[in-house]
């Protein structure tokens, strides 16, 4: 395990245990401490798994690797539902910047590519996805064909100016966020926009749960922002922040039955058919909720960026 002995975003040496929790969506439980910066309030994991010791905790009970596979015969409705999430971040980036034929998006930490796959098909524009493992697409090399994927890390990136940087619940589990961000700022153009979606510790899930909320993703998430942390991190990597907002593309009620369900401490790689449809009752119950989402944060929050 490796100990900071200072705050990753202030290096403040004031820190202080927050919370100690169990892994999460893993096969036994260990338990983890999170410390808490006195400055800028960052909570952070310490001590951290070493980076290569972090497969051991993406094995079968790891649900966002087996996706929709994972609920049997609902898989279908599953892979419907991701394919609309995935639609949700290709308008967000076409929201945030003029895309044509010429552009370049960017993925940080892409996972299974859908989302590079549908900008292809969407917005007709050039993609590259990097991840630190090709998890999320070896098997499936044939549905993504065309698609440029790199097991690779930031600092590999060069010869490149990305014209929009996504990070889609990447942030958190990185482990040199300054390094990684000030790096992408040097590979920007001046119109790049940089888009960043991560759970919010200052969210009413996180109240909730406590030591049982989802967001702490026990021991893979290693830094948990709010709004004022992670705008610090952001304009001393030399990024602008132009908006902040207190939700995302994903849903939040996710982090609310994930949350659930580790509190009622399910086996996380069974199958998960008999809970499809008590997570559609929920979902459903829980969809006034989100009407507040834009006044007062569930869980998630998104910031998007420029250059300074």
């Amino acid at each position: 395990m490796n100990k900071l002995n200072n705050c990753p975003i202030c290096n403040s040496d004031s820190i202080g245990s927050f919370i100690k929790t169990k892994a999460q969506m893993h096969s036994n439980n260990e338990l983890f401490n999170f410390d808490q910066c006195i400055e800028c309030q960052l909570v952070f994991l310490n001590p951290r798994v070493p980076f290569d010791k972090l497969k051991n905790y993406y094995t079968s009970h790891y649900l966002p690797y087996r996706g929709a596979k994972a609920w049997g015969k609902f898989e279908k409705l599953v892979e419907n539902s991701q394919h609309k999430l995935d639609l949700k971040r290709v308008k967000r980036a076409k929201d945030t910047h003029n895309i044509s034929a010429d552009s370049l998006i960017l993925d940080i930490g892409c996972g299974k590519p859908s989302f590079l796959k549908a900008c292809r098909k969407e917005l007709k524009c050039q993609t590259l996805g990097i991840d630190f493992s090709d998890e999320g697409w070896k098997d499936d090399y044939t549905q993504f064909d065309g698609l440029d994927l790199r097991v690779a890390e930031i600092k590999d990136l060069s010869a490149i100016q990305p014209d929009v940087i996504t990070m889609w619940h990447y942030l958190e589990h990185d482990y040199y966020p300054f390094e990684n961000l000030s790096y992408l700022k040097s590979i920007a153009k001046p119109s790049t926009k940089l888009i960043i979606e991560i759970p919010n510790f200052d969210s009413s899930s996180r109240k909730k749960y406590g030591k049982n909320w989802a967001g702490w993703h026990t021991p893979r998430h290693l830094s948990l922002f709010s709004p004022e942390n992670v705008t610090l991190l952001l304009q001393k990597s030399g990024w602008k922040v132009s908006e902040l907002d207190t939700y995302g593309t994903m849903d939040p009620y996710l982090l609310y039955w994930m949350s659930r369900m580790e509190k009622k401490g399910i086996k996380w790689d069974k199958n998960m058919e008999d809970e499809f449809w008590k997570f559609v009752f929920g979902m459903i119950l829980f969809a006034p909720k989100k009407w507040m989402q834009k006044k007062s944060s569930l869980g998630i929050m998104t910031v998007i960026a420029t250059p300074q």
